[in-house]
């Protein structure tokens, strides 16, 4: 724990109440000897009453506003520093034009959190394959290795390989046709890891290709009523929208906001 980094932690204006839980949660376990934290995204996530992916989005925040500086393992804890509050080293990677407030020399054990290529490699593809290994419709592999190289910048490689396990699970109890399931590729660019799951009355049966809403209250509830259904539905069950169009419930198609598959 550092008074220094806490204090400093809670001087700041981020217009963001979790964000700065974050900030002030890598700071109680910032380490002056070291230089930097290294609490993991579940231990931020309980420090800041939020979910683990709110976490990873208030990570990026603060990157961006250069509150914090990261070097990422993708299986591995990352390590945080604070810039503001320390002079870095070329070898660690985050740069030298800061202010030494905190420490100015790293011990040994700053240089050896920079992976070099090969054992990078090895560690991103050692997290695919667990990634590819829940996917439920294996196409495009090489596409989808592209994509969550990408995608592991901004997100944990266990975050991905956990809601892609989800999804599976997901497609597996709703018997998912599997033209209808999402490409790995597709699922990764578009950051699907962060969808809601869709919740459905199990009595109306919205999904099936047989179910047509019967009163204007039950299309809006069961169609309009969840963005991400009725996109699912203008893509697979356009009739249905004619349907509402013919019944005078909406004047006009509403436009599809993303594609599944």
């Amino acid at each position: 724990m550092s008074i220094k980094a806490i204090s400093w932690a809670f001087q700041q204006r981020l217009d963001d109440p979790t964000a700065k839980l974050v900030l002030i949660g890598i700071a109680d376990k910032y380490n002056e000897d070291r230089g930097y934290a290294w609490p993991s995204v579940a231990a931020l996530a309980e420090m800041a009453d939020c979910t683990e992916r709110t976490v990873s989005r208030k990570l990026a925040f603060l990157e961006e506003a250069k509150l914090i500086a990261t070097i990422r393992h993708p299986t591995r804890t990352n390590r945080y520093f604070l810039p503001h509050m320390t002079s870095c080293r070329d070898d660690t990677g985050v740069g030298s034009d800061r202010t030494s407030d905190v420490c100015s020399d790293r011990t040994s054990d700053v240089s050896r959190t920079i992976i070099n290529d090969s054992e990078q490699k090895d560690s991103i593809k050692s997290a695919f394959d667990s990634f590819w290994e829940a996917v439920p419709r294996k196409v495009g592999k090489k596409a989808a290795m592209t994509a969550f190289k990408a995608a592991v910048k901004s997100v944990k490689a266990e975050v991905l390989i956990a809601e892609m396990e989800r999804y599976a699970k997901k497609v597996e109890a709703d018997r998912t046709e599997p033209r209808f399931i999402v490409h790995p590729t597709t699922w990764l660019q578009q950051g699907r890891w962060e969808d809601e799951e869709v919740e459905v009355n199990a009595s109306v049966p919205v999904g099936s290709r047989d179910w047509m809403p019967e009163t204007k209250e039950e299309f809006m509830e069961h169609v309009m009523g969840n963005e991400m259904r009725r996109d699912w539905l203008l893509q697979n069950r356009p009739g249905i929208f004619h349907h509402a169009i013919t019944k005078g419930w909406i004047s006009e198609r509403p436009r599809q906001t993303r594609t599944f598959g």
